[in-house]
């Protein structure tokens, strides 16, 4: 299956964004001067910073294998990123050939590169913004993908903290949540600024002042919260880099990351 829809907005490679100063961190070679120019700003206070990507890109490959090993055959990737392998839909058609997969970005390199990836077919991309979840559940190419009325998984990890309070990751989650049927599940991730100097959080803030979108550090229970009405598998929110057991050594900035299963008696 190969789709996309609309068209790539412009872009400028003037201004850093977090899905290339993403790929910068993975090692890519699709990113600008703007975006390594964030990224050794994040480098001069959290030299780890590839290290706590590659444990969030981990945690959400972990994430899809072990709910798809439960029978989910649908999985929409929100902020899928630039493609790296093994990618999203590898790892989802290696745990079943069957499974539909649909990415979601709104960074025109992004869509330039995924396009290409969903031509050879296996996967979608879609152009939306999460910030407008309604947006994206009415795009005709999603509906044609992905069932609703059946159990889907619903990756969102390393993207709410890019979304200010006033722009409402909570309402993006709930819209999601509220859409998708009983027996779906909800991954995400998000830094957080428990435990973590703020010094290191006010500079990789000013890293990402002139990016497209700021880096937002939140408390533990508040990205906890974020699960409200949902049943957290084991071990709840944890570092990404504990999920679901120890894969490898935390950092000194943390990612947090949890999987939970939505209830027949939902209640959000």
């Amino acid at each position: 299956m190969c789709y996309h829809s609309s068209s790539a907005p412009a872009f400028d490679v003037n201004t850093a964004t977090p899905a290339r100063v993403y790929d910068f961190y993975l090692g890519g070679k699709d990113n600008f001067a703007a975006d390594r120019e964030a990224g050794e700003k994040v480098f001069d206070v959290f030299p780890d910073a590839p290290r706590l990507a590659r444990a969030n890109r981990s945690f959400s490959l972990r994430a899809v294998q072990q709910c798809v090993n439960t029978g989910v055959d649908q999985v929409v990737d929100l902020g899928t990123g630039i493609p790296t392998s093994p990618n999203v839909a590898e790892v989802a058609r290696a745990a079943n050939p069957d499974v539909r997969v649909i990415g979601v970005d709104n960074d025109p390199v992004v869509l330039s590169h995924q396009r290409a990836e969903a031509s050879l077919g296996g996967y979608a991309i879609v152009q939306g913004d999460v910030r407008r979840p309604w947006a994206i559940l009415a795009d005709p190419v999603f509906n044609h993908v992905i069932d609703l009325s059946r159990p889907v998984l619903v990756l969102c990890t390393a993207v709410l903290h890019f979304i200010p309070d006033a722009e409402g990751p909570e309402r993006i989650i709930r819209a999601f949540t509220d859409a998708m049927a009983a027996r779906s599940f909800l991954a995400l991730s998000a830094v957080t600024s428990s435990d973590t100097d703020p010094a290191v959080i006010a500079g990789i803030q000013d890293a990402y002042r002139n990016a497209t979108a700021p880096a937002i550090f939140r408390p533990a229970e508040h990205i906890t919260s974020w699960f409200h009405g949902l049943e957290l598998l084991r071990p709840g929110v944890a570092d990404v880099s504990q999920w679901p057991g120890r894969i490898g050594f935390p950092t000194t900035v943390r990612i947090l990351g949890g999987v939970a299963r939505k209830p027949s008696a939902y209640q959000p």
